[in-house]
């Protein structure tokens, strides 16, 4: 079915009632995480004229879990402390908090999740709209569900529904003028054999905005596949055509997605191709193509190698604004090493090529380069 989440905040809240595991009796457990970073950027505005600077942070992450036979909540606030060697990058803290109710019955299922998260600009837009600006924040409200009814062993009822409110504050936001997107879907699912099914669904979003002379809308159908050729290999397609209205012009497209799993004994590799329209912080729905390459592999016990290779396009209306680029390709390549059962060192690097905003013709690169160490007390857990 058409994703219910744009990339921005893709898979933010849902999947943490997803893990909680299901007790026979009701279980309270508190698991925190405590991370220190530091890290190296040449050029974080993404600018014509770079310069370097250096950040620290502190997160603490306390996810507060609850569950019972048929039903599991949780509660997730995650504070991160940021600050730059340059002064005028200003305040870089994060704060979030998360809750996540799932539950379920003999043929139906159900998963909702709220979120609330302040984000500094210097980490939201790089792959957004491209405003990177000091001392200005993104505030995100949003709320998703889910709902399955299982009709007959080979047929479900599924259902969707999304609503993000995002907004920007601080000294330079000026230029985002933020949204309201409401979206849902709903269709029916058919397993044809134990490997794969599929699902026929119709969907819908609204996207209103202070800074768009009117609303931007889309409906239309969607067809999605899933199917395992073997234990470790994985595939999911869909396909969808839709009826548009993009501030104030009516028009036709499609939607497509594919992803390709390959799972292996020491490691995994998938590669992801979408394309889908997404709202902007400037206030517009806009068409992006996004490519992904990722893989991990296991060197030792306690060694992990990660790849990650991306390319964003954005369709012509994005940068009509003369707010965002059209194209963005990065790299990152990642090593953690596990010395301990509670422990997590990691080392990554990566790179970013795109065009200037100042100039189209010209092109710009990011290095970053960042040390974490990561302590995950053992979980506190009692059962009543």
């Amino acid at each position: 079915m058409k994703p219910a989440v744009y990339p921005a905040a893709i898979g933010c809240g849902c999947l943490l009632g997803a893990g909680i595991p299901i007790a026979h009796a009701a279980e309270w457990s508190v698991s925190p995480v405590f991370t220190l970073t530091g890290d190296y950027d040449s050029n974080r505005r993404i600018r014509l004229a770079a310069v370097g600077s250096e950040s620290g942070s502190i997160t603490a992450d306390f996810l507060f879990q609850r569950a019972t036979e048929s039903s599991s909540f949780s509660l997730e606030p995650r504070y991160t402390w940021r600050r730059f060697s340059d002064a005028t990058l200003g305040d870089g803290d994060d704060r979030s908090v998360t809750a996540a109710l799932e539950s379920h019955w003999e043929r139906a299922k159900l998963n909702l999740s709220a979120q609330l998260w302040d984000q500094s600009t210097l980490l939201s837009e790089p792959l957004e709209t491209g405003l990177i600006q000091a001392n200005s924040h993104r505030l995100l409200e949003q709320v998703t569900g889910g709902w399955t009814w299982s009709q007959t062993e080979r047929t479900d009822l599924v259902a969707q529904f999304l609503y993000s409110d995002v907004s920007y504050h601080g000294r330079f936001s000026a230029q985002l003028a933020g949204y309201r997107y409401p979206s849902g879907s709903i269709g029916e699912r058919f397993k044809f054999s134990e490997r794969g099914s599929v699902t026929a669904s119709v969907f819908g979003s609204s996207l209103r905005s202070e800074g768009s002379p009117g609303a931007s809308r889309e409906t239309g159908l969607q067809v999605q596949t899933t199917y395992s050729f073997t234990q470790r290999v994985d595939v999911d397609a869909s396909l969808g055509a839709s009826s548009r209205t993009l501030a104030g012009v009516s028009s036709h497209g499609t939607d497509a997605a594919f992803s390709l799993t390959r799972h292996f004994e020491l490691g995994n590799a998938a590669l992801q191709y979408s394309r889908a329209l997404v709202p902007y912080g400037t206030g517009f729905l806009v068409q992006r193509q996004q490519y992904t390459l990722t893989g991990l592999r296991q060197l030792t016990p306690y060694l992990n190698l990660s790849l990650s290779l991306l390319r964003v396009q954005n369709s012509v209306s994005a940068t009509l604004p003369g707010v965002d680029r059209r194209s963005y390709v990065s790299a990152v390549l990642g090593l953690d090493w596990h010395p301990a059962e509670d422990w997590i060192v990691g080392t990554q690097m990566s790179a970013l090529r795109t065009r200037a905003l100042e100039n189209d013709r010209a092109t710009v690169h990011e290095w970053h380069s960042a040390v974490t160490v990561t302590w995950t007390p053992p979980k506190r857990a009692r059962s009543r």
